[in-house]
């Protein structure tokens, strides 16, 4: 299976997880996640069989346990889809999950695959509701121990953090500097328009 990994060093710095009470991937603070089948060794003649398994990991209805653990590379999708509760289907939400981030530098050994290799590079085929994750998951194999997760966040602190990006990006785009125009003329004109309110203000003492 060695042609369908990920190598570790194109992995992100961070992936994220969405952990919640329907994960087949357990959870415990000592020992980090574990994969439902965390035994589960692909041979290098059970390329259809790895391929099966992939699909499943990404069918909602299927319940059996698979050796892959799911995980986003960007934060913000994973708030997304956290927030979301898909898991719930038509029932109402009810907060009850977490955000893990995961440094995966420290992960050398594990086992990591890219959801975008496997659909676009060895064509598995994944149902249609999965497609939206394609660029951004990844699955590791088995386990990702303690040690490697950095930060939990439940979905109240998730909604907060949202909050002040949202409101650190709109401080940004109004801290600019005056003299910032888009074209040489507008800088220009805003120069002196800056020199004669300098000039002015000086006049009267500002």
């Amino acid at each position: 299976m060695k042609k369908y990994r990920c190598p570790n060093a194109r992995l992100p710095g961070k992936l994220y997880r969405i952990h919640h009470p329907e994960s087949r991937t357990t959870y415990s603070e000592n020992g980090g996640f574990l994969a439902a089948d965390n035994t589960k060794i692909y041979k290098e003649d059970s390329e259809e069989e790895f391929k099966q398994d992939i699909v499943r990991q990404f069918t909602w209805d299927y319940r059996g346990p698979l050796p892959f653990i799911s995980l986003f590379s960007e934060r913000e999708h994973a708030e997304n889809w956290g927030l979301k509760e898909p898991w719930q289907g038509q029932r109402p939400v009810t907060k009850q999950w977490t955000l893990f981030a995961i440094n995966t530098e420290v992960l050398d050994d594990a086992v990591f695959f890219s959801l975008k290799e496997l659909v676009e590079d060895h064509h598995v085929q994944i149902p249609d509701a999965a497609k939206q994750h394609i660029h951004g998951a990844y699955i590791c194999l088995h386990r990702i121990p303690a040690a490697a997760i950095t930060d939990q966040r439940n979905p109240n602190q998730v909604l907060d953090d949202k909050d002040d990006r949202y409101w650190d990006r709109k401080a940004a785009q109004l801290d600019y500097d005056y003299l910032d125009g888009s074209y040489d003329s507008e800088r220009e004109g805003n120069q002196e328009n800056w020199n004669t309110i300098i000039e002015k203000n000086i006049e009267d003492g500002w």
